[in-house]
């Protein structure tokens, strides 16, 4: 498995080790900032991928994770010589699950899991267990916080509990979100402390908080100063995009607005009631098949069916508009093309660099092709009975129809998921990422149908959106 190790500051000894095990949809490179803090503090870090995830090109399963991450651990102690009694094992969302599970295999000097994953409750707890809950996730994970809770008996953290491995807490996270506790002071701070209790059981925890608060790594830790200048970066690349669009629509030979003003016609608020109803044929089918199986991406594939199936069932609502409005202009698509790759491959290498592991390797490429066909239909659908961009309250009034029927896709894929049982808990999860990511995405491609035309805009939109789900999702 691809792991990366942080290793304390120069002539500093570490006082232990933690292997940080990422959680479903995310890799090494998001666990990176609390892997620094740790490495930091003093404490060794170990961040590998799991199958299916970053750089990790083995199928995903549950059970294959697992397995895995089991192996994994038992190869850095036997290979590295760390002594399980000073190593730590840390994990977020379904790697906290297996953390906690690791317990029945190797037994560690601590335990520490943020916002674990439902799981099986393993035959023994693990020694020293820290775990936290977040006040806005999903209930069923709060309620696994809480039923750690039950079987370890209760909160106990005195130096006498560390020594007899036997410490536990929970700790709630006000105001958090099941990925904003990643990137929590509280939640790294709590963690390291916990840590060190763990491996000195033997010092005063409150000289061991003065220590961490006192080191040359401050709260923060260099870990968030550099999360701070990622998102300065992106910033950056955002700043670039009137350029982009500017040079693409002189590619595309487009002197002026490509949709004049008296192209405009009214809102069709009609559409969210044709949306719904496509949503919920969507789930409905995806009970019994999931028609984009082949794709073999975790929830990807799933949500790629959802939007699929919505947007055919808006295609016949509203055939006779889509045959006549959309044409498509050689010039203008392919400068949509060129934004489209340019765009990809830059923030790609920028998350990639800095923040998580969106570059795309060889078997997501593969999904990437194959994602494509099925985003063109569904953007040249939505663009198409969008219409026009407009100015002003329009502009505005449009902006909200597309964010409503990207809501109703995230709501079908929830009412999936909490009332037919679907088995798709990422797709909850994952709606910050994916509102954040739509809001940009149309953002970008209204400014580009200004100037180019409608068949531009949707090219843009699929291209992203295809390499978007093959960049987050796992391969199975």
């Amino acid at each position: 498995m691809p792991v990366t190790i942080l290793a304390p500051p120069e002539g500093i000894a570490p006082a232990g080790n933690v292997i940080i095990l990422h959680g479903l949809s995310a890799n090494r490179r998001i666990m990176f900032y609390l892997g620094q803090d740790f490495a930091g503090h003093g404490i060794r870090a170990y961040l590998p991928d799991l199958p299916g995830h970053g750089d990790n090109t083995d199928a995903f399963t549950f059970a294959q994770a697992e397995d895995c991450a089991a192996e994994t651990v038992a190869a850095l102690i036997q290979r590295d010589s760390l002594d399980p009694a000073k190593t730590i094992l840390l994990g977020h969302s379904m790697g906290g699950a297996i953390a906690v599970r690791m317990a029945d295999k190797i037994p560690l000097a601590a335990t520490i899991a943020i916002s674990p994953a439902p799981m099986v409750t393993p035959q023994r707890m693990p020694g020293n267990l820290l775990v936290f809950s977040a006040q806005f996730d999903v209930w069923q994970l709060r309620d696994q916080a809480l039923a750690l809770q039950t079987s370890a008996g209760g909160d106990r953290s005195d130096p006498e509990d560390f020594a007899q491995r036997r410490a536990f807490d929970l700790v709630h996270i006000a105001l958090g979100t099941h990925t904003s506790m990643l990137d929590d002071r509280v939640v790294a701070h709590r963690s390291e402390l916990w840590a060190m209790e763990a491996l000195v059981p033997q010092a005063d925890p409150k000289t061991l908080a003065l220590n961490l608060d006192l080191s040359t790594y401050g709260t923060f830790g260099r870990g968030r100063l550099r999360l701070a200048g990622a998102i300065c970066g992106l910033i950056g690349l955002f700043a670039i995009f009137p350029l982009c669009i500017a040079l693409g629509a002189k590619a595309a030979g487009q002197k002026q607005p490509s949709e004049p003003a008296e192209d405009i016609g009214r809102i069709r608020w009609a559409l969210l009631a044709e949306g719904m109803i496509g949503a919920m044929i969507a789930v409905l089918i995806l009970v019994k098949l999931n028609p984009l199986r082949f794709v073999h991406l975790y929830a990807g594939d799933y949500l790629a069916s959802e939007a699929l199936i919505m947007a055919i069932v808006l295609f016949l609502f509203n055939r006779r508009a889509l045959s006549k409005q959309f044409a498509l202009p050689v010039r203008p698509l392919v400068a949509a093309l060129a934004f489209a790759f340019v765009t990809l491959l830059a923030f790609g290498a920028w998350f990639n660099w800095e923040i998580s592991d969106l570059w795309l390797n060889a078997p997501r490429w593969l999904r990437f092709v194959e994602l494509l066909p099925f985003a063109c239909f569904f953007f040249y659908v939505e663009q198409t009975i969008l219409g026009p961009v407009g100015s002003g309250k329009f502009r505005a009034a449009r902006f909200g129809l597309f964010l409503g029927v990207r809501f109703e896709i995230w709501l079908a894929c929830v009412i999936g998921y909490f009332v037919l049982a679907s088995g798709q808990i990422l797709l909850p999860i994952l709606v910050v990422q994916f509102g954040a990511f739509s809001i940009a995405q149309e953002l970008v491609s209204d400014a580009l149908r200004r100037r180019t035309g409608p068949a531009a805009a949707a090219l843009f939109g699929a291209i992203l959106t295809a390499w978007f789900v093959a960049a987050v999702f796992p391969i199975t």
